[in-house]
């Protein structure tokens, strides 16, 4: 008798061993199912699935930060954006991620000193150092734009945006030679350009 209620116990013992591992979810499939209701829209759907995953959480906290985001719930977006900078420090693609919320919130102050904390993580990130020149430019403190949009046009001496914009940064500085030389190079890069032709027509 002693015998069969070991026997017993040892099948209950696998059977309930087999049934959890039967029940646990592969978080393969859980990503590939909330990618798969993203691609139609569903992000209700898509935020779901994630909540039975367990473990990855910077992964998770990233990618639900991208739903919340593709949701127009900006609050919710960058509560996990930020969750994922805690977890992960040095990670700059979840710093990126919470620009998104706050470009869309036009958030200016709060993007700036973001998009500084990303430099000091990759302080030649070219499109942050663009982005910054952006905000720079349209507050008319063209000094610190300058800084910049430098940066960038001499990293991508060929790029058509970085260029423009440090020709009409320098207009703006009163530095004509530099302004002229770098909107005849826009009109090498995009020849009917209408923004360079006005900025040299201006220095006629």
């Amino acid at each position: 008798m002693e015998l069969l209620n070991k026997k017993t116990g040892i099948i209950s013992f696998l059977l309930l061993f087999s049934f959890n591992l039967s029940a646990q979810v592969n978080p393969s499939q859980i990503f590939a199912e909330s990618y798969r209701y993203e691609s139609s829209g569903d992000y209700e759907k898509a935020i779901g699935e994630l909540n039975s995953v367990n473990g990855y959480d910077y992964h998770k906290f990233l990618r639900l930060g991208w739903l919340y985001y593709l949701s127009k719930d900006y609050e919710t977006s960058k509560k996990f954006y930020r969750q994922a900078t805690e977890l992960e420090p040095m990670a700059v693609e979840a710093l990126i991620g919470l620009c998104y919320p706050l470009e869309a919130e036009k958030n200016s102050e709060e993007l700036e000193k973001v998009y500084k904390q990303i430099l000091t993580l990759d302080m030649m990130n070219s499109k942050v150092n663009y982005a910054l020149g952006n905000i720079f430019y349209y507050r008319k403190d063209f000094t610190q734009a300058e800084i910049y949009f430098d940066k960038v046009q001499q990293m991508y001496p060929f790029d058509y945006y970085s260029t423009l914009m440090c020709g009409w940064t320098k207009y703006f500085l009163g530095k004509k030679n530099e302004a002229k030389r770098l909107f005849n190079i826009v009109l090498i890069i995009s020849p009917a350009d209408q923004s360079a032709k006005d900025g040299l027509n201006l220095l006629k």
